[in-house]
């Protein structure tokens, strides 16, 4: 069993978030659509994931008109910095996310995979409950990036290890007990470490546990998103799905069972990685 000690020390061996992410997080936090057009085009161009992300978006159904090709300076100026941040920063993101998961018996790509669909699921809510979508989105893209440190911490026998678990044992109290922190814990360590805003901190660490004693509405809408990327197949590993939907949450928010539907629903036809990134008006309509 792995002690607190030993938990923090594991996140100074994790790779940093790339300090091209990290500027993103800030442009896109403070407000994308006022962001420096010229500073994400050089972002955009310096990083071919990103480019050929932006390429694709660009001339996707949703944007492009009469057959046009565009590009690269074409998409840029197109597409917007918002949306260009948020397609850069999903981008890099998931591509970090990538090759985790596995102390979950998650197969390659899968945490990407929920990083996304919940990152469109939080935008999506936070839209129709008037939080700040930036800072949702960005949140809920990077909400289990604390299991980065698990997959560090408990080593090629980590799927042994998870198995220790008693049946009715909760499985963020068994992450404290087996690995001295819960992923959520050690994700908002992360964030803290990588200097990101104090709400997406705050809204990574609750992400399954939203506060009791002052309650935020980034956090319930993280903690929505999460529950519906679930709900949706997305990332659902050897956890399953022993992370319930929080009842204070439900209150706050008022969702109902049929919103909810709609809203998994709407995440399985989006989570597509060509249509990820797209506003939620284009996203709907291609």
């Amino acid at each position: 069993m792995a002690t607190l000690n030993d938990a923090l020390a594991t996140l100074d061996t994790l790779p940093a978030l790339p300090a091209t992410s990290m500027r993103l997080v800030t442009l896109l936090a403070g407000g994308g659509a006022a962001a420096d057009l010229r500073e994400v085009e050089r972002i955009v161009r310096h990083d071919e994931a990103v480019a050929a992300a932006v390429l694709r978006v660009a001339n996707s159904v949703a944007y492009s008109s009469a057959g046009n090709t565009f590009g690269l300076s074409d998409a840029v100026r197109r597409l917007g910095a918002r949306t260009l941040c948020r397609i850069a920063l999903e981008t890099q993101a998931t591509g970090f996310l990538v090759d985790a998961g596995c102390a979950y018996g998650l197969r390659r790509g899968s945490l990407s995979q929920s990083a996304m669909g919940g990152a469109i699921a939080a935008d999506i809510l936070a839209h129709r409950y008037h939080a700040q979508p930036e800072l949702c989105f960005i949140a809920a893209l990077l909400r289990d990036i604390g299991k980065l440190a698990i997959d560090k911490i408990a080593g090629p026998n980590a799927l042994e290890v998870i198995a220790l678990r008693a049946e009715a044992q909760p499985f963020l109290a068994y992450e404290r007990e087996a690995f001295g922190m819960d992923h959520a814990q050690l994700g908002a360590h992360l964030c803290e470490r990588w200097r990101l805003p104090p709400e997406i901190v705050r809204a990574v660490r609750h992400h399954h546990e939203p506060p009791t004693d002052a309650p935020d509405l980034t956090c319930d809408v993280v903690h929505t998103a999460d529950c519906v990327a679930r709900w949706a197949g997305l990332g659902v590993g050897c956890d399953g799905l022993y992370y319930p939907y929080d009842a204070g949450t439900r209150t706050r928010l008022g969702t109902t069972r049929g919103e909810l539907e709609a809203l998994v629903a709407d995440v399985v036809a989006a989570s597509a990685p060509k249509q990820s990134s797209l506003p939620l008006e284009q996203r709907n309509t291609a």
